[in-house]
C-alpha cells in the first residue's frame, strides 16, 4: 500500500536556491497553504523551526526538511536569532537564485517549493507531518536520497545557468523518496496514517486501489472488511475522514489524472479505465474534483 500511495504522488516544482549564507542570519518564510516547501543543506548547517524558537530541527550537509502544508517557518544559523530576511515566493517561472553573501560559503542551501498535482492522494497529503525531516545515513534507502542530493549539488554548481526542468525532475524524485521513506518509517516512529495500520480499512483501500474501475458499493466493501455496512461505513469515515464511496470517486479521479499526465489515450478510454461508462459523467466528476475538464488538464 505504501508503494501505491507513492505512485500517485506528483509534484509540480519551481525551485530556487539561496547559497553562501554567513552568520548572523534568520530567514522567515511566509505561509502559503497551497505550497510545500523544502530546505536542503548542501554544505554547512541550519536550524529550521515553525515558530522561530529553539524547538526546531538541526540539519547538516546532506539533510533536508519538507514543510508539506505550507506553514510559515524560519531557518536560521542559531536559535534566538532575530529575523534578517523575509523569504517570499518568486513570481517568475524560471529558477530564482538568491545569494545572501557572495564572499563566504559557510552554509550552502538549496531551498524551494512545489505543489502536489491533483493525482496525489489527499489522504496521504493530510497525514504528512508538519515538518518531514530527512536525515543523512547509510544503507540502500539513504543511498538513493544521497544520490539525488549529489545531482542537485552538481546542477546548482554549474557555471552556466542551472536547468529549470532538471531541477524540477530532481526535486520531484527527491521529495517522493523522502515521503516514501517517511511512510515506511512512520510506524516505527508511532505516527503512521491511520489507514495504513487499521487492518480492515487497509484491506478495503488495497482493493479499491487495485481495481478502481469496479462498481464498488458500500456492501461490497463492507464484505471485504468483514463488517456490517453500518459498522464499516462509520469506521471507514473515522479513519479516512470521508465516506467509502467518496473515497472511491476521489481515487478514480486521481488515477485518471495520472493516466492523463502519462499517456495519450482517449478521454473515453480514461473514463472506462476509471469505472465510468458515460464519458460525460466522467468529465463532470473530473471537473468537480480538479476544477478543469480532462482535456484542459492534459494540455496544461
Amino acid at each position: 500500500m505504501t508503494l501505491e500511495f507513492c505512485e500517485m504522488i506528483r509534484v509540480r516544482s519551481t525551485a530556487y536556491v539561496g547559497k553562501n549564507v554567513t552568520a548572523p542570519w534568520s530567514v522567515f518564510i511566509e505561509e502559503a497553504p497551497a505550497l510545500a516547501r523544502f530546505h536542503l543543506v548542501l554544505a554547512g548547517s541550519t536550524w529550521v523551526s515553525l515558530d522561530g524558537t529553539s524547538d526546531g530541527v538541526f540539519l547538516k550537509a546532506g539533510e533536508m526538511v519538507i514543510v508539506p502544508h505550507g506553514k510559515a517557518h524560519f531557518y536560521f544559523d542559531e536559535p534566538g536569532r532575530g529575523i534578517t530576511m523575509v523569504g517570499r515566493i518568486p513570481s517568475e517561472k524560471a529558477p530564482y537564485f538568491h545569494q545572501l553573501d557572495e564572499n563566504s560559503s559557510s552554509t550552502n542551501l538549496f531551498c524551494g517549493y512545489f505543489n502536489f498535482s491533483d493525482s496525489t492522494d489527499p489522504a496521504l497529503r493530510s497525514n504528512l507531518p508538519e515538518m518531514l525531516v530527512v536525515r543523512a545515513g547509510e544503507g540502500a534507502r539513504a543511498h538513493k536520497i544521497n544520490l539525488y542530493v549529489q545531482l542537485i549539488s552538481a546542477e546548482v554548481a554549474k557555471k552556466s545557468k542551472p536547468s529549470q526542468s532538471i531541477l524540477n525532475r530532481l526535486t520531484e524524485i527527491l521529495c517522493i523518496y523522502a515521503i516514501q521513506d517517511w511512510l515506511e518509517q512512520a510506524p516505527l516512529n508511532g505516527e503512521p496514517p491511520d489507514a495504513l495500520i487499521n487492518p480492515r480499512i487497509r484491506l478495503v483501500i488495497d482493493a479499491i486501489h487495485s481495481n478502481p474501475s469496479k462498481q464498488w458499493t458500500v456492501s461490497s466493501l463492507a464484505r471485504i472488511s468483514g463488517q456490517s455496512r453500518t459498522t464499516f461505513a462509520a469506521e471507514f469515515k473515522s479513519v479516512t475522514g470521508q465516506s467509502p464511496i467518496s473515497y472511491v470517486r476521489k481515487w478514480r479521479i486521481q488515477v485518471a489524472c495520472k493516466i492523463l499526465e502519462e499517456t495519450s489515450v482517449s478521454i473515453d478510454e480514461v473514463a472506462y479505465k476509471t469505472g465510468y461508462a458515460d464519458t460525460n459523467a466522467f468529465s463532470r466528476a473530473f471537473r468537480q474534483q480538479t476544477g478543469r475538464p480532462p482535456g484542459a488538464y492534459r494540455r496544461q
